[in-house]
């Protein structure tokens, strides 16, 4: 990729003017509309980092109203400069939200015109190729031959039922293809025969591409001006460049106003997207198969060399890197035999460094993959630009592609582990684990997002806006922006609440009598706290950090008070949730019992969330690979890793907690912490400092 040349812009004063009328409309035009000074703010943040070319990030609490603050800054400045807003968020409720409340909403209100798509991955949609197949057949070919079958099992009469139903229901324009909104309920066994992943897709080749509904939402998301998705799908389409047809899944980074809701996730997401992991046997297993596909592949074509290999080449490239996955899954066992009672066998290479002893089969690895990878690029470019003229033929083209898929997968693996860490930046974590079944899995990953979104999002999209209502955690953006890899020169602003945070809710931190490292006694004292200090007649929500001290704190409250708590996992959430409100807005009185995901987005106004309990603070755990080699670099460097990596996300993390109990001006309430540690070791007092400002009680 080029790096992103600056064109010489600026907010002009027509567009501000459009940008004051915007607002001026959606003023008069929303009931119960109120002006915000931090929504004021957030605009303005907005309009120059659009407007120019440049990044803005904004911190903006609950009540701050963050997607009508980016959407009266992006439209217009999107409809000016002829450009796409892309709005990507952390979840698929948000994503809901704004296409079909947020966005609609405001322009009815402002009167602005434009087009909304919502950009999905393609397992998302139903592919009438794969549909079409699964009513009449109930089994698919393997991409290695009749012997093996693609899935364990064939379709049961019920399933290949509704396959056809939903066929039916698309064909006849009753339905748009898109998954998340069937008219029939799609079991987890039925999905993936009835979707295709990238690799198994004949694009505008196959025979079923004028009724496909990838094909067609992607269609809506190249001519819209507004298009809604995700991180994953964002960093993916970014990644990837063009795609088959020759244009940008999304739009070109040049041409993308990008805004990155719910920001706090990209890290994870941009992390996700740089790791590659590898299933060594059965890889090995797999990969020993090809000489049937590549078999056919040179028969399609017609031709005696693919990739500059003849066959018998091409199958003894697969054979040999089959003989080498298997030799290197013998040689695993030379330096690490996890132990027998192992719960989650795991060996990391400290500093990220891999044993010396496996560098060159590691290389002579990489170079055969390598070598299979070109051969198996240009087979499918070859097959794809014959007609398909059968059944076989299509089936050979998806073959091929997942083939390429699996190929790539290995080979990003090697080149991950191969690849010299530059000095002075943070190593690749590279680990291995054991699955159940004895399986070795292979795994590299960045340990930091810095460098992949400098590659895919600050180096080339034209402009970024990242808001969260939790980016620092005590408005200090140092940790977010190395973490990030965010440029020097982006304007970063912490919003101040539109709410009277001090009079409204009040921070608890009681002298608790143990810490939570006690696992006997802390579980034991936090149900003793929550029997006495809960008003429970009124709604409230108790968050853990381990799914263990969740349900043990359950299993110890008085049965009484149990009947009132539902704890997650024991329903659907969403009807755990439900049932939750209409049991407060009965006047029942009702606890939620939740983990992380319960922490944050959950909206709970009034009587429904009264008091928030935080059994313990959410320090990031040490042992994950990626973490662990991060603090070992730190440490190298004479610098602390638990201020650096553990503290910021805790503070992120409270403030998402703590986020639940005011959700509007009239909420009030409390947010108790049951960690004694806060009250006793020396970053205590930085959390507690850091976190909003409600009245304190301390100790």
């Amino acid at each position: 990729m080029t790096e992103k040349v600056e064109a010489p812009r600026a907010l002009t004063e027509e567009v501000k003017t459009a940008i004051r009328d915007a607002y001026a409309k959606l003023q008069a035009n929303t009931p119960g509309f109120s002006t915000r000074r931090s929504q004021s703010q957030m605009i303005g943040v907005v309009s120059r980092a659009l407007a120019s070319g440049g990044v803005g990030v904004v911190e903006a609490p609950t009540g701050v109203g963050k997607s009508l603050g980016y959407l009266t800054a992006g439209v217009p400045i999107a409809l000016a400069s002829k450009k796409k807003l892309v709005i990507s968020t952390g979840t698929v409720a948000l994503q809901s939200q704004l296409v079909e409340r947020d966005i609609p909403n405001f322009l009815k209100a402002t009167g602005l015109q434009a087009t909304v798509a919502l950009a999905k991955g393609r397992t998302r949609y139903l592919c009438t190729r794969n549909a079409a197949e699964a009513q009449g057949e109930g089994t698919q070919e393997s991409m290695f031959g009749d012997e093996v079958l693609l899935y364990e099992r064939p379709l049961a009469p019920i399933e290949m039922d509704v396959a056809g139903k939903l066929m039916r229901a698309f064909t006849e324009g009753r339905w748009n293809g898109d998954l998340d909104n069937a008219p029939e309920a799609v079991t987890p066994g039925l999905r993936p025969r009835i979707t295709t992943p990238a690799s198994g897709c004949a694009g505008r080749r196959c025979a079923y591409s004028t009724q496909c509904p990838v094909l067609r939402a992607r269609n809506e998301v190249r001519e819209a001006q507004i298009v809604v998705t995700n991180h994953a799908l964002l960093l993916s389409a970014l990644s990837i460049g063009e795609s088959d047809n020759g244009q940008p899944l999304i739009a070109a980074p040049a041409d993308m106003l990008l805004v990155l809701d719910e920001g706090h996730h990209i890290g994870n997401v941009a992390i996700d997207q740089g790791a590659a992991s590898l299933p060594l046997d059965d890889m090995a297993r797999r990969t020993g198969r090809l000489q049937i596909i590549i078999a056919g592949a040179y028969r399609a074509v017609d031709k005696d060399k693919i990739g500059n290999l003849l066959p018998n080449e091409a199958i003894d490239a697969a054979a040999r890197v089959a003989k080498l996955l298997k030799a290197f899954a013998d040689g695993i066992a030379q330096v690490w035999t996890p132990a027998p009672d192992e719960r989650e066998p795991l060996w990391r290479a400290a500093n990220g460094r891999l044993p010396e002893a496996w560098r060159q089969p590691i290389e002579e690895l990489a170079d055969e993959t390598r070598t299979l990878l070109n051969w198996a690029t240009a087979a499918a470019a070859q097959v794809a630009k014959g007609k398909p003229e059968d059944a076989g033929h299509e089936r050979l083209q998806r073959s091929l592609g997942m083939a390429l898929e699996m190929i790539q997968q290995q080979y990003d693996l090697w080149a991950g582990w191969r690849r010299e860490d530059k000095e002075g930046q943070p190593p690749m974590a590279r680990w291995i684990t054991l699955t159940r079944d004895g399986e070795h899995v292979l795994h590299c990953s960045p340990v930091s997002a810095a460098m992949v979104l400098r590659k895919l999002l600050w180096d080339e999209v034209d402009s970024v806006v990242m808001t969260s209502a939790t980016l620092t955690g005590g408005g200090d953006f140092q940790a977010l922006a190395i973490d990030n890899g965010i440029p020097e020169e982006a304007e970063m602003v912490s919003l101040a609440s539109p709410f009277d945070l001090p009079n409204q809710a009040q921070l608890v931190v009681p002298p608790f009598p143990v810490t939570p490292d006690d696992r006997e006694r802390h579980p034991k004292e936090v149900a003793k706290y929550l029997a006495a200090e809960l008003d429970w007649d009124k709604g409230s929500i108790v968050l853990f950090t381990s799914r263990w001290k969740m349900e043990k704190v359950a299993e110890l409250m008085p049965a009484t008070l149990r009947r009132k708590v539902l704890v997650q996992g024991e329903g659907a959430k969403q009807k755990m949730i439900d049932e939750h409100l209409r049991r407060t807005a009965a006047g029942e009185g009702s606890v939620l019992f939740g983990l992380n995901s319960f922490g944050e987005g959950l909206d709970l106004p009034g009587e429904a969330c009264t008091t928030v309990v935080i059994t313990q603070v959410p320090f990031a755990v040490p042992t994950d690979p990626q973490t662990s080699t991060l603090s070992e670099w730190f440490e190298s460097r004479g610098l602390n890793s638990f201020n650096l990596i553990a503290i910021p996300h805790a503070l992120r993390t409270l403030t998402q907690f703590a986020g639940r109990l005011i959700r509007t001006s009239t909420d009030t309430g409390r947010v108790v912490i049951l960690d004694s540690r806060l009250l006793t070791r020396r970053y205590g007092r930085r959390i507690i400092d850091a976190l909003p400002p409600f009245r304190r009680v301390i100790g």
